[in-house]
């Protein structure tokens, strides 16, 4: 296949992904494409050999990178965007937490899943203050 067919389809597959998914799926195809574009281009290298190096870089970057783009490029960015009012406000427990444990809190008329971030048991209806959110779960330790 001619260089520049892996390069279009690259570069096409990364704007599909941009566009619609998001998920990085299309993205490590797409960049193992333009990789194979690169090698061709600059070597003289036999059809399978392209194909076999695109599967190689495919499976690879899907295993080894995805997970990780889509944890330091997505996950992080989300939760500030929406969540990020909440830390610092105040929360409620409905149950007694015991030390590091996790249960419910009424935070503005909602109730939340929270999780005791000290080392000490917070008893129910006592204030406490959100100092994290992961997972839609808020962390919280006494005022």
């Amino acid at each position: 296949m001619p260089w520049w067919l892996w390069g279009i389809v690259g570069i096409a597959l990364i704007a599909m992904e941009t566009h619609w998914t998001r998920n990085f799926t299309l993205f490590c195809v797409g960049a193992s494409a333009i990789i194979v574009g690169v090698m061709a281009g600059l070597t003289n290298t036999e059809l399978w050999l392209q194909w076999l190096a695109f599967g190689v870089l495919a499976t690879g970057t899907l295993l080894w990178m995805r997970d990780w783009l889509a944890t330091m490029l997505l996950a992080r960015g989300d939760d500030e965007r929406e969540l990020g009012n909440v830390v610092g406000q105040i929360a409620v427990p409905m149950d007694d937490l015991p030390a590091l444990g996790f249960g419910r809190a009424e935070m503005r008329g909602t109730t939340w899943n929270v999780h005791n971030a000290t080392g000490s048991a917070i008893v129910r209806g006592q204030r406490c203050r959100v100092s994290d959110v992961k997972d839609l779960t808020l962390w919280i330790s006494p005022e």
